[in-house]
């Protein structure tokens, strides 16, 4: 864990906790997954994920819609915020993903963040090859459903090489993703 994250409040035990708390073990292989979240879902789906609605803007640092951005990024006047979601062939929403980018990245990791594509995959065939760190797990409101319901979530680090380059939040549709938790609290 890198002194940002450490000062940023996240700590490995916590989110491991938090993981062990979810009642379905598929879901607590998702979240605590390192890898790609888009081939994860394709596998969970059996069928290829497309970028649903895709949203890029340059925003405030003071506006960043992942709380943990600006402690683990640094403190900057603007980032670029990508909103997305990931949709199978029949248009049912995986995911809703936003991303909270560095301004001042190499020209393939820019063009990847302003593209149509999904962020891993398109990362990937650009030669960038990203790490992920785990920040934060848990249940969230799910932003696509016209009343709350509760839908799981993770937060993450990507990285290239020891450069912070984004954090990742992306929260998992409901219906799909069980985010029950253990207590057996309903949805």
């Amino acid at each position: 864990m890198t002194t940002t994250e450490r000062t940023a409040g996240f700590a490995p035990r916590d989110r491991a906790d938090a993981i062990d708390r979810f009642a379905c073990p598929a879901t607590r292989l998702l979240l605590a997954g390192d890898g790609l979240t888009t081939t994860s879902l394709e596998a969970w789906a059996r069928a290829p994920l497309r970028v649903g609605t895709l949203e890029c803007r340059v925003r405030g640092g003071q506006d960043a819609p992942v709380a943990p951005a600006a402690a683990v990024l640094g403190e900057r006047d603007r980032f670029l915020v990508r909103g997305s979601t990931l949709a199978d062939p029949a248009g049912t929403v995986w995911s809703a993903n936003d991303v909270v980018a560095r301004l001042d990245l190499d020209g393939r990791i820019t063009a990847c963040l302003w593209g149509s594509a999904a962020l891993g995959p398109a990362l990937r065939r650009a030669g960038v090859r990203g790490r992920r760190s785990l920040l934060a797990v848990g249940r969230t409101p799910w932003p696509l459903a016209p009343a709350p319901v509760a839908a799981a979530y993770r937060v993450c680090l990507l990285r290239h090489g020891t450069e912070p380059l984004a954090v990742v939040r992306e929260i998992f549709n409901p219906a799909l993703i069980d985010p029950r938790p253990l207590t057996g609290e309903p949805r």
